[in-house]
């Protein structure tokens, strides 16, 4: 008896492509933190974070077109309110959360290892970046 590799793949599609539109969004959210913080522990600390989301967006991209022969075509969002370091830093430990949850359950609707690998990767660093913008938080 063979396992479906997905258990709904235009939905799966889906959430790839919703993904690359939030790894976007947290691009241009993290470099503007950036040039709000403070000291260079917090610069650090958000460029860490920005990298990563550049790198899931490439990888998010290549597993889109990897899956269709297609490019994943997702719109570029608008740069994002700030109203303070402390608000957006929240928002971004929640939306850091919410990303964690959306991989994971990514990850559960297929069987191939290789998009498990990717996903596994991507959760474990988006709980990585909602720790490090919790210790930022707690240090405010």
């Amino acid at each position: 008896m063979s396992v479906a590799p997905f258990a709904d793949r235009k939905r799966f599609l889906q959430l790839v492509l919703k993904a690359i539109y939030n790894e976007r969004e947290a691009q241009l959210l993290y470099r503007d933190l950036e040039v709000r913080a403070v000291t260079p522990f917090q610069k650090r600390q958000i460029r860490h974070a920005y990298n990563d989301e550049v790198k899931h967006e490439r990888l998010l991209s290549h597993l889109y077109h990897t899956l269709t022969g297609r490019q994943p075509q997702v719109a570029y969002p608008p740069r994002p309110e700030i109203p303070d370091f402390q608000t957006a830093l929240r928002g971004a430990f929640e939306d850091e959360l919410e990303a964690v949850e959306l991989y994971r359950d990514m990850y559960l609707m297929t069987q191939l290892q290789w998009v498990r690998d990717v996903l596994f990767q991507l959760f474990t660093d988006e709980y990585e970046h909602a720790t490090r913008f919790a210790y930022l938080r707690a240090e405010l």
